[in-house]
């Protein structure tokens, strides 16, 4: 189950597929970008006046799929969930770190988030590695949501912006430039992700870890 999560943390973007109401019954496909919740659901902001929002408010029921690498040969996950309006200002800073353009969205038109509530997940990551992904073992709480995750996060971009781009270029192998926007967004129990100009990049620990003690011994050892 952590390589269909992983894929999940890892991307930004999926397909959202909702139910038509210009053609009922036929599925409405869209890229959206999300983040995730404190468990793990996708959170979307999408505008009033979206063809997929209208079809949300009438039928509640979505899909979001999410392909590794946008390679199609590639690990794919398909989250069936159900989308409710959520308002909570945690999600919504969170949110705004991973797409922080976002903020100014409301200027023109009304957006508002929802939560992509999980119904049952399909996982593909090659011939005879499908399956089917039940919330309880998919979903994981975050330790660090919130105010912890807040802590980790402005330390490391106030204090720590050399560990930050030693993470890029050992791990990832990206020449990091003095103009480039570098920053970290999250951290959870499996690993954290930075933002590079306008590009997620995923780390994954070794080992789960849930305290700021254990963050803060990885996050030195990555650096190292």
């Amino acid at each position: 189950m952590n390589e269909a999560r992983s894929l999940l943390r890892q991307e930004a973007h999926g397909v959202l597929a909702t139910i038509s109401l210009d053609l009922p019954g036929y599925p409405f496909g869209s890229l959206t970008p999300y983040s995730l919740d404190q468990q793990g659901n996708p959170i979307i902001l999408v505008s009033d006046i979206a063809q997929h929002t209208k079809n949300i408010q009438a039928d509640s029921r979505v899909s979001l799929t999410v392909v590794e690498n946008g390679d199609q040969n590639s690990g794919r996950l398909t989250f069936v969930a159900d989308a409710t309006r959520v308002e909570d200002d945690l999600v919504a800073e969170s949110y705004f770190k991973h797409y922080p353009s976002a903020r100014h969205y409301g200027e023109a038109h009304s957006f508002g988030f929802y939560r992509l509530e999980l119904k049952r997940a399909r996982y593909i990551a090659g011939f005879g590695k499908i399956f089917w992904v039940e919330p309880d073992e998919f979903l994981q709480t975050n330790p660090f949501w919130g105010e912890a995750e807040k802590r980790v996060v402005d330390h490391m971009n106030a204090d720590h912006a050399n560990a930050l781009v030693k993470y890029c270029t050992k791990y990832k192998e990206l020449s990091i430039a003095d103009e480039d926007q570098l920053s970290m967004t999250g951290i959870d129990a499996e690993g954290f992700d930075l933002l590079l100009n306008k590009m997620k990049l995923r780390f994954e620990f070794e080992e789960e870890i849930s305290t700021s003690d254990e963050a803060r011994a990885v996050l030195v050892a990555m650096a190292a």
